[in-house]
């Protein structure tokens, strides 16, 4: 997931030292700066950056990957076509999202609306450059009050729905409004999530160490693609790499989430709500009678049958800390699972492939050692496919490549070749191929091979991160679940997101969207086709707020 930093807080050290300063923040997990932009010439005396900065600035954060998505900008209005022109010229060569701007010193009703008038006018002219123009708040905005309401809300209302919102959550809390309840009122108009956190004295602290809920507003933000900016005043660079790295953290995170099993039909779209369940289920696979769904919750397995609405506990054994990996035999009469070995109590975490028979026994362990995650079992029951973290004596790094082994045990054989993340991999119902998923080519996308490993073919290439290509029993068609591209990284499939499931024909041709939904990690994470190739099972997630 992208995080960014507010560069106000930290303009010391960023002068000290520049690209130090980026190496560390991009190891902390960041992937955006926000820069306060002035055009005074005294502006560097308050930690702004003037226009030249930023262009001065730009290829040295190409080389680490860091991009600007927001700028904060001081407008002088004396000089205000002349600065209109440079921020239109940033925006269109650096393609810059957002120019941001405070509330007006004075918070009476005269002057908000004096001031909404020229923000009206502003984003009109940035909208042209294909940007738009953010309000964000101080304590004073909340706390006065102005026909009713705040005064932020009174100028953002004001302003009209060019304008949007740029939420500093500390100062929310200090003029004494839940951020998390205002986030989740003005969704439509928030953009972008400041963290700053507060004690209760209304002093600045440590993110993660004062009196905000900073998660909640976490949650708010990645459920609704918000930029999300670690805005500290009184920051260090050491604290602002710790609050990167709490954030990641954070990704997994699925507190005060329920889940809805349903299907679709493909060829009329209609959806139908299976099942509500409390908490978190995941990646449902039909078995072949075409009315019984398993699906993982809490590190076990479970059968739910469609026609009596019941749910059981399929018996693991000791499998009981499975992950959301898992595939019957095409004959129904085994089961495949990954899951967390139970002989490992230090702490240390690893996914190996078991199989066992889908009645209970005694599973067997597959793949040893590692982190192994089961997708795909072949047609004639002889092999398994899956998702292998492993790393050659030689290597530095880990390699994310696709294996495969006998269903039976035996030897893993490597079918890709160290080139990018790979994952997800599923045979075609003929056994001739394997559907996958790879950032070989950049973004994540779904990927086909011939099963030995040859004949590599990209078979979806959007401005999006594409997982999970799952293939109809009838070989014609293929779901796959994507995520904005701009939202987190290429490499990760996180929950409670919004999320598509698109389909296309085999051969990838005809792809159209099949519906959005709050979704993500979780929702077909294994083939979720019915037997009759027209049917697909999907869980969607409900994400409880203030």
């Amino acid at each position: 997931m992208y995080f960014g930093v507010q560069m106000y807080g930290v303009s010391k050290e960023w002068k000290q030292d520049p690209e130090g300063f980026l190496k560390k923040i991009y190891e902390a997990g960041y992937r955006q700066i926000e820069p306060c932009l002035g055009f005074r010439v005294d502006a560097r005396d308050y930690g702004f950056w003037i226009p030249e900065d930023l262009e001065q600035a730009m290829p040295l954060l190409a080389k680490y990957h860091i991009e600007v998505h927001a700028v904060h900008i001081f407008l002088d209005e004396y000089h205000y076509e002349r600065e209109l022109a440079i921020l239109t010229e940033l925006a269109q060569k650096y393609h810059i999202s957002w120019f941001v701007v405070k509330s007006p010193a004075r918070l009476t009703k005269d002057v908000l609306d004096e001031t909404a008038a020229r923000y009206r006018e502003l984003a009109e002219e940035l909208e042209k450059a294909g940007a738009g123009l953010l309000i964000h708040n101080e304590k004073e905005d909340i706390c006065i009050r102005v026909n009713g309401k705040t005064a932020y809300e009174y100028l953002l209302e004001a302003c009209g729905e060019k304008v949007g919102a740029e939420v500093d959550a500390g100062w929310m809390y200090c003029g004494g409004v839940d951020p998390e309840e205002f986030l989740w009122a003005h969704a439509d108009r928030v953009k972008a999530v400041h963290y700053k956190d507060m004690k209760i004295t209304g002093q600045e602290a440590p993110l993660g160490k004062g009196m905000v809920d900073l998660k909640a507003c976490f949650q708010f933000a990645r459920a609704n693609g918000a930029l999300q900016i670690v805005d500290m005043d009184a920051a260090t660079l050491e604290d602002t790499c710790r609050a990167g790295k709490m954030l990641s953290g954070w990704t997994g995170d699925r507190d005060n989430t329920d889940s809805i099993l349903c299907t679709m039909d493909v060829e009329t779209g209609e959806e139908t709500v299976l099942h509500e369940f409390p908490g978190i289920i995941e990646a449902p696979n039909w078995l072949n009678d075409g009315n019984t769904l398993l699906y993982n919750a809490d590190g076990k397995i479970y059968r739910y049958e469609i026609d009596k609405d019941h749910v059981e506990q399929v018996d693991t054994g000791f499998c009981v800390q499975c992950n959301n990996d898992h595939v019957p035999s095409p004959d129904n009469q085994l089961l495949a699972v990954s899951c967390m070995p139970p002989e490992l109590t230090d702490g240390t975490y690893e996914s190996h492939i078991y199989v066992l028979p889908m009645t209970g026994g005694e599973p067997k362990d597959l793949t040893g050692p590692g982190l192994s995650y089961l997708h795909g079992w072949s047609p004639d029951g002889k092999e398994l496919a899956y998702c292998a973290f492993r790393k050659k004596p030689e290597e530095e790094t880990m390699r994310i490549e696709i294996c495969t082994i006998p269903s039976d045990g035996g030897e893993e054989i490597c079918l890709t070749d160290g080139k990018g993340y790979n994952d997800g991999p599923e045979y075609s119902p003929d056994g001739k191929h394997i559907w996958f998923n790879s950032t070989r080519s950049g973004l994540m996308q779904v990927w086909r091979m011939n099963r030995d490993g040859s004949g590599l073919t990209q078979m979806t290439d959007s401005d999006a991160n594409n997982w999970f290509g799952h293939v109809s029993p009838d070989g014609k068609h293929v779901i796959y679940l994507t995520f904005a591209k701009g939202e987190l990284e290429p490499n990760e499939h996180l929950p409670n997101m919004y999320v598509s499931l698109g389909m296309m024909d085999y051969d990838g041709q005809n792809k159209k969207k099949l519906l959005d939904l709050f979704g993500g990690q979780g929702s077909i994470n294994v083939n979720s086709w019915a037997p009759d190739s027209r049917r697909i099972a999907y869980v969607k997630y409900v994400l409880h707020h203030k």
